[in-house]
Order: C-alpha cells, then sequence, then structure tokens
C-alpha cells in the first residue's frame, strides 16, 4: 500500500470527489433476485437519521473544499425513507443535484409533482414490455413479488409522467438478466416511444464470480445478440447506432475515481457493487482515508498500458476506462481487464 500511495502521490491528482451514493435506508418491499443487498442479507436492516446524511455532505465538502456536484439516493427504497424530502431540500440548498434511484411503488401524485417542480432526477425500474401481459409474470418474478406488485409498479411510470416527467429527467433501468435479455429490445422500444430515458446494465460483482452469477447472467453471446436487436430499435425511430461502452451497455461507469458510497451503517465503498469497505464515517478524516485508500489509488494509476485484455487491445479505453472496476476487482485483480466485455466479438 505504501508503495502505490507513495506512485500516487508523484503523479497529479485525479480529478476529484465529485459524486456521492447514499444509501439511506434499507427498507424494501421487494426482493429482486440479483440485487446485491438480497444477495448479502442486508434488506430490512434499518436508516440512516436525517443528521447523519447532512453529516455526509460535511464531511465530503471539509475534505473537497467544495460542495459534491450530485447525490444518488438509494436504498433499499429512497421512496419510503421519512426525511426524503427533508435531504432533497438540503441538497439543493448547496447546490447539488438530487437523484432518486426507486422501485416507484411509494409514488403518489403529490410526490411525483413536488419532485418534478424541484427538476430532481429519477431512475426507475423495468424489466419488460408493459404492453404485453404476458410478460407480467415474469416482471414480478424479477423483483421477489406477486403479479399485483409488478402491475402497481408499472402503473406508478403513469404518475411520474402524469407530473411531467420524461428523459432526460426520468428515466427506467433494466438490469439485464438472463431471464428477460430477449425482451430488451421491446422494452427499449417501448421506452422511446414514450420519450423515457433508459438505462440497461449489466449485473457487477464485487465478489468472485462464480456459478451462482451465471445462473442469473446473460452470456456474453446473449448480450451481443441484445445489443444488435437495440441498435435496430434505434434505427425504426431514426436514430444512430449508439456507441457500446461497459457497463451500461451504452454507458461507462460516473464513479470509478470520482465517487463514494456511504452505507447505512455508516461504512465507506466505492459503489454499490464493491464490498470493499474503504472507511467509516467515524474514523478520523474519513473521507481522505477513503477516497485516498489503496484502491482508489489503483485505479487512478491504471492507464491502458498496465491494464488487462480485453481493455488493453481496446480503442474505447479513454471512454470506457475499464467497465466495472468493482467487478474486476472482485475476480482478484484490480489491474484486470473487464472481461465480460463483449465489445471485442462485436461485428
Amino acid at each position: 500500500m505504501g508503495n502505490i500511495n507513495s506512485r500516487y502521490e508523484q503523479r497529479p491528482k485525479p480529478t476529484g470527489l465529485k459524486f456521492g451514493i447514499i444509501e439511506v435506508t434499507t427498507e424494501c418491499q421487494n426482493r429482486c433476485p440479483g440485487c446485491y443487498m438480497v444477495r448479502r442479507d442486508a434488506l430490512n436492516k434499518g436508516e440512516m437519521s436525517l443528521q447523519q446524511a447532512i453529516r455526509v455532505l460535511d464531511l465530503c465538502k471539509e475534505y473537497c473544499g467544495k460542495e459534491l456536484e450530485t447525490m444518488d439516493i438509494l436504498g433499499g427504497e429512497p421512496l419510503l425513507w421519512p426525511f426524503l424530502q427533508d435531504y432533497i431540500e438540503e441538497l439543493l440548498r448547496r447546490q447539488i443535484q438530487p437523484w432518486i434511484f426507486t422501485n416507484m411503488l411509494a409514488i403518489t401524485p403529490g410526490l411525483a409533482g413536488w419532485l418534478y417542480e424541484l427538476g430532481v432526477y429519477i431512475t426507475g425500474k423495468l424489466n419488460i414490455n408493459p404492453n404485453d401481459s404476458s410478460q407480467l409474470a415474469l416482471q414480478a418474478k424479477m423483483i421477489g413479488r406477486r403479479k399485483e406488485v409488478a402491475r402497481k409498479m408499472i402503473a406508478s411510470i403513469d404518475i411520474f409522467m402524469e407530473a411531467g416527467y420524461k428523459a432526460p429527467l426520468f428515466r427506467l433501468q433494466n438490469l439485464i438478466r438472463k431471464s428477460n435479455i430477449t425482451l430488451v429490445a421491446e422494452y427499449y422500444r417501448w421506452c422511446l416511444g414514450r420519450n423515457i430515458g433508459t438505462d440497461l446494465e449489466l449485473m457487477g460483482s464485487g465478489e468472485a464470480i462464480g456459478q451462482d452469477y451465471w445462473q442469473i447472467a446473460p452470456t456474453i453471446q446473449q448480450i451481443i445478440e441484445m445489443i444488435k436487436e437495440v441498435q435496430a430499435v434505434r434505427g425504426e425511430f431514426g436514430l444512430e447506432p449508439a456507441e457500446v461502452l461497459m457497463p451500461h451497455i451504452f454507458g461507462a461507469c460516473p464513479f470509478y475515481d470520482k465517487g463514494l458510497y456511504f452505507g447505512v451503517d455508516g461504512h465507506i465503498r466505492t459503489c454499490s457493487n464493491s464490498v470493499v469497505r474503504l472507511a467509516d464515517v467515524n474514523d478520523p478524516d474519513p473521507i481522505k482515508l477513503a477516497y485516498e485508500s489503496s484502491l482508489i489509488c489503483n485505479r487512478c494509476l491504471l492507464t491502458q498500458e498496465t491494464i488487462g485484455e480485453p481493455c488493453h487491445s481496446c480503442d474505447k479505453w479513454e471512454k470506457c476506462r475499464g467497465g466495472c472496476r468493482s467487478t474486476a476487482e472482485g475476480m482478484g485483480n484490480p489491474l484486470g481487464g473487464y472481461t465480460l466485455c463483449p465489445v471485442p466479438f462485436l461485428s
């Protein structure tokens, strides 16, 4: 670690901590297969107080000398957190952009209207084409609930849209799994037709990838076929093919070396996928301890010359920078390439 930190000090500092991800509550109505909180038995284990969530902002400002640019608000389900509106008001007072990631089940017309008026970004969840009733059972299975709950989740999309939400303020995240990958093109077409943004995301894993991962996650060949189908849908709408970047299919990870994740119990990690605890908010100088940890330092030192394949030979390095680093690190090599990437096999 000392050697890495020494090399780190000889380089220009990274662009700096800009983005926060805060896990305000572990309460959730769903039990989605593949969810990192389900895998780690972390659901329904408590929530932050408003004071704890604000302290995270103070600690980051103290370290950076300025406020964060954005704060992603996660759970569990953040709409169940009783202090959500107070916290959003605090973020906006500090000129920090709030972004809520939600299953949408607890939304009301009043809350949706309030969020829209304040310009709060929303990312909901959806894995199917809602116009096809035969897919409802699959959506229910993918959130670990009954069809009635899946139906309510889909109806919640209309509540946001009736409040005025559309892209880019509103998008739907589709965590791609083996069970729904053949439906992604239909989902994408449905979203484009309603002016809803999309976030297609491959399953990450901060732990070593084993058989349990591949029981849920799609294969590279399945991902390739899905990408081709989605590009064809874009053509139907007169859109150019989207550039393929990992791990969000058409977008790289924005948090790489610019963000930190703050858990309910006070721990700090790089993101939701990572299992490496970098620090605790009660440590002395916790943001410095986390942000200048050996793990972050390794990421700052990573170059195309030092990273493994397939990233070492890829012409997208400057845009992608190695896919999901937590997944690569979980596989045991912080310098390893993102071996789940389909780009080398796309013609």
